[in-house]
This record gives structure tokens, sequence and C-alpha cells, in this order.
């Protein structure tokens, strides 16, 4: 029992990985998705483990001794594999250090769990059960089999089959972030305000894919990304991107987008959290029946990016307010000072917060404190690994 829900948890995990579109909106959005994948993974490992220690033994239920042989060694090889590249994959820094895998090392490996679970398939198919070829349980784990193979095969041709070609045209190094426009060279991207997509750089170094929201797009498929030197990946993508250089993106991604809140709305952006909101104020044209007001929370002034945007709207149109944040100033932002600034009231209006989890936690915390608790919040869990 324990090995074909581990089986069906992997063939179900294999296709959550190939980041299918269509259900995206039953789950709100693929970084939930990714949540479940992960939880999945988890629960395969736990899985993976109980049946390992209490093999079963159905006696003269093999199809031949030869495959029977075969499909045992592919299970323990399997085993082996899966418990190291779980591991890998659900441990981001090594337990009571601070050396944290690399996100390079961690990506190839996990390519490496498909593979694996091609042999676990051949495992499930000619190992000994309690059952023949004809029973209905045969076809249904043959059913996710499948599933699962095709999967697999279909994200190792994801970069040839949902991407697009873009050109780098323009790159300013803020002290916030490093923005980056580029320009279709065929078809376009095709995503909205508030999503994201995966981003990367065709040259050495730049080649992995990374997740970004997608800062600004135009009507002919100009792209802004702003992005924030806080790894390897992105401190070696401020020094080294330059026009000219091709990039390859895939999305977009999320359902992160203001039409789907109520009447009265709040955003809160935290530092490079801004991207999603510079991209729905930017489409923001005063008809779409909703009260925006906007808190952008910076460390410094000078790290702000995009506020030429907000101000313009905010002078513009007459549902949406803006102001900034600036904590070597106004000192840290808490929820008493979110709801004094708000021209919109937080107990009659959503929540839409983009930023770090422990500012969304606390603002959260203190507005219901004060009795001003949002009708709902949303956020995205941007944390695929």
């Amino acid at each position: 029992m324990a090995s074909s829900m581990a089986f069906v948890g992997m063939a179900i995990a294999q296709f959550l990985a190939t980041r299918p579109p269509f259900i995206e909106p039953y789950f709100g959005g693929l970084d939930r998705i990714y949540q479940l994948h992960r939880k999945i993974g988890i629960s395969v490992l736990a899985l993976i483990l109980v049946h390992y220690f209490v093999t079963p033994n159905f006696k003269g239920l093999a199809l031949t001794s030869g495959l029977n042989e075969i499909a045992a060694d592919f299970g323990n090889y399997a085993f082996y594999g899966f418990v190291v590249l779980l591991a890998l994959s659900l441990i981001k820094v090594v337990p009571r250090t601070k050396v944290e895998f690399p996100y390079h090392i961690w990506r190839w490996s996990h390519r490496l769990i498909g593979v694996l679970f091609i042999l676990v398939a051949f495992h499930q198919m000619f190992i000994k059960r309690p059952y023949d070829g004809t029973a209905l349980i045969a076809t249904y784990l043959n059913l996710f089999a499948l599933i699962g193979i095709c999967s697999y095969i279909y994200t190792q041709a994801l970069p040839w089959l949902r991407t697009r070609a873009y050109v780098v045209s323009d790159v300013l190094r803020h002290d916030g972030a490093t923005i980056i426009t580029a320009r279709p060279t065929g078809r376009p991207l095709r995503a909205k305000p508030g999503q994201f997509g995966f981003f990367r750089v065709n040259k050495s170094g730049l080649r992995e894919p990374h997740p970004f929201t997608i800062a600004g797009i135009d009507d002919d498929g100009t792209v802004r990304f702003a992005i924030k030197a806080l790894g390897d990946y992105t401190k070696a993508l401020r020094e080294s991107v330059s026009i000219g250089d091709s990039l390859t993106l895939e999305g977009g991604y999320g359902h992160f987008n203001h039409r789907r809140g109520g009447k009265k709305q709040i955003w809160l952006a935290g530092g490079i959290g801004v991207t999603p909101f510079l991209a729905m104020a930017s489409r923001l044209k005063g008809d779409e029946g909703q009260d925006i007001h906007m808190v952008y929370c910076v460390r410094d002034r000078n790290e702000a990016i995009g506020l030429e945007t907000f101000e313009a709207q905010a002078e513009k149109l007459s549902n949406f307010s803006f102001v900034l944040h600036d904590s070597t100033v106004d000192g840290r932002l808490d929820a008493a000072k979110l709801a004094a600034k708000s021209v919109v009231e937080p107990g009659e209006a959503d929540l839409w917060f983009c930023g770090p989890p422990p500012l969304r936690m606390a603002i959260e915390k203190g507005l219901a404190e004060l009795g001003k608790k949002p009708r709902r919040v949303e956020f995205e869990q941007f944390q695929f690994r």
C-alpha cells in the first residue's frame, strides 16, 4: 500500500512540475502548485522509507524470475537515489550550519528525479505483487506511470516548447535593483500585470532559469524586470548583463492581479516586492471600479524604484493614492502607521502584499489587534525550492 501511494505521489509531482497553466486557477497560482509539489515530495520520502523497511514478500507472483530480479535491483537503486535527491530538494541549508546548497546543484539533482521515477515504474511493473497484469490496480498504476514518464519528458522539452526569445534593449543599475528592459525577437510573452516569468540570459554563468516578477509589459511585448542582487545569480546578473544579450523567457504565471479583488484595496510593497504593483499600477485607467491605496515601504528612499509611475498615476487618477514609507525617516512600518496613512479603511479592504513574510505577518497581526482586520489578504508564496 505504501509503495503504491508513493508511486502515485511521484507521478502527480512529475505532472505538477510541467507547470500546467490550466490548473492554476484551482490552486490560486503556480506558487501554490509548487507548495503542493513540495508537500507531496515530503510525503513520498516518508512512504518510500516505510516501504523499504516493511518490504512485502509475495510468493509466486513474479512475471519472470529474470525480470523480477532486475526490478528488485532497480527498486534498490531508486530507493537510495530518491532518499538522497529528495533530501537535497527539501533541505535548503545544511542543518546547524550556514552552508546553503547552491541553486544549480539543486536544479540538476532535481531533474534526475524523473530518471529515478522511470526506474520505479519498471520496478512496480515487474516486481512480485499480489495481483496479475490484468487487475484494475495494475491498470491504475500503469496509467500513473504513463502520466509521470510523459510529464518528465515534457519538462525536459520545456525550454523549446513554451519559451520566447528576447533581446536586452536597456539596463539600468539602480541602487535598489537592476532594471532590465527587453524586446521580443519573435512571438512575445503573454503575461498579465502582476504575473511572473522564468528568466535566463543566454551567456556563460547566467543560463539557469530563475523566476522573477514582471515589473512591466507593453502592448508590443516589451518587458521590464526589476531584480535585486540578493544571491549569487542575481549578483552575477547585475555585473554581467548588457544591452544586446539574448534572453529566454517563459510565462506568465501566477494569479496576483488586483482585478480579482474587492472594491477597496490596500497595496503594501516591501522593498523589491514592489515589482508586481509597478506592473499593475502602470495599467490602471481609473475605470476599474476599485479604490486603491498603495504603501511602498523601503529602508531608504534611494532604493525606491518606479516612484515616477506611482506618483504620476496618483496625480492623474481619482481611485489611486500613493504613499512612500521611508524607514530611515518614518521609522519601522507597523499596522498603526499603515492604518493612519491609508485613505482606505483597512477593515473594509483587501490587503495585497508583496515583500518579506515577517512584515506581512506583523501587519496582519497588528491590524487584527487594532480591530481592523482586512477582508482578505492576498500574497504569493515565492519560494520554489
